[in-house]
């Protein structure tokens, strides 16, 4: 079963991010925008190349391997990411900028000019940027934007080279304890809307994965629904991908979920058929097929026994039709071939009766 980490962050060590990169696919798969004359988005004039993307998104399940944890996700925060953010700009690391996480292809001539935490409740914090709003991002979700300097670089975005930001650094991992299978009597997952009427909870169904996690949805479990797993008590969209889901009902169905814990595809799962009648009509018409072939080579072999002794007799019969016709031919032509002629006449009259049958 893939195990699920937050993403620890310490304020005196040297935990926390030193580098942003521009990279082809996020790990947070959250794109970036760009802004120039081709594509202004904002109230920037055809002068200004700034290209606004997503740090880090809060509450986002990533993908990671390793040899010790196989397969897993982790998660960070808002209070993890705000702390992040903080000590980025303590550090100085702000302008600190790569390429697909290569060391080689630091990159001058572009400066980090906006950083923020987006909340949707929080007036003293701004709204998730328009141009980003059909990401879904989470509140607590950090937006920074650069102006780019650097015309081959500057080119290479506009050119739509990069997917989005990608940061990188040193982090600790927290296991999470996840909610493994079904159980209506808990009543945790109902703690995330606390001051909420009970019967709006209720409306959540619940189904559990292959690997034994519980994951609950609003409504119809379809095509634009969201599907979240409960870890300690946060909401949090269940991980990008393919997963075979049994419903509180044992219905099997396999849903694909995008970057956003959104259904993109449902599909039912056909319970397996019972094969033994079918084994057992196999092993039946295997029985019948064998027999049938014996049967064939018997009557095969009669066949040939028979078309042997009919060969027999037929050359035997070719040899005395060939005697009887040079008896007949010396008869006609008035030679004697035998003792009593009268007897050979009779014989041949009978032979010529057979022969004209």
């Amino acid at each position: 079963m893939a195990q699920y980490f937050w993403i620890g962050v310490n304020e005196n060590d040297e935990t926390g991010i030193d580098f942003n990169s521009f990279v082809d696919i996020p790990a947070h798969m959250k794109g970036m925008i760009h802004f120039s004359k081709e594509a202004v988005r904002y109230s920037f004039n055809d002068e200004k190349r700034m290209v606004t993307g997503v740090m880090i998104a809060a509450n986002q399940p990533i993908y990671r391997w390793s040899p010790e944890l196989g397969d897993h996700y982790v998660i960070f925060k808002a209070d993890t990411i705000d702390l992040i953010r903080r000590k980025f700009f303590k550090n100085g690391y702000n302008n600190n900028l790569n390429l697909m996480h290569d060391p080689k292809q630091v990159q001058k001539g572009v400066t980090l000019v906006d950083s923020y935490i987006v909340s949707s409740t929080d007036p003293k914090l701004p709204n998730v940027p328009e141009a980003l709003s059909a990401m879904n991002l989470q509140d607590g979700s950090w937006i920074a934007s650069y102006f780019v300097e650097n015309d081959e670089l500057w080119s290479q975005v506009k050119e739509g080279k990069f997917g989005g930001f990608s940061v990188e650094g040193w982090f600790e991992k927290v296991k999470i304890n996840t909610k493994n299978k079904m159980n209506k009597q808990k009543k945790s997952i109902w703690d995330l809307f606390r001051g909420e009427d009970a019967q709006v909870a209720e409306k959540f169904a619940e189904a559990v994965t292959a690997e034994g996690v519980a994951v609950f949805y609003d409504g119809e479990l379809a095509e634009g629904t969201a599907v979240f797993v409960e870890l300690e008590g946060e909401q949090i969209p269940a991980p990008e991908g393919e997963h075979e889901l049994t419903l509180e009902d044992g219905t099997v169905k396999v849903i694909t979920l995008n970057s956003d814990g959104v259904i993109t595809a449902v599909a039912d799962v056909e319970a397996e058929a019972d094969t033994t009648e079918v084994e057992v009509e196999m092993e039946s018409s295997d029985e019948m097929r064998s027999e049938v072939a014996e049967a064939m080579r018997k009557q095969t072999s009669e066949i040939h026994e028979r078309f042997s002794a009919l060969e027999a007799r037929f050359s035997a019969l070719e040899k005395e039709n060939q005697t009887l016709k040079s008896e007949i031919q010396t008869i006609s032509n008035g030679e004697k071939f035998g003792a009593a002629p009268k007897a050979v006449a009779s014989q041949v009259s009978s032979y010529r009766d057979l022969l004209n049958k």
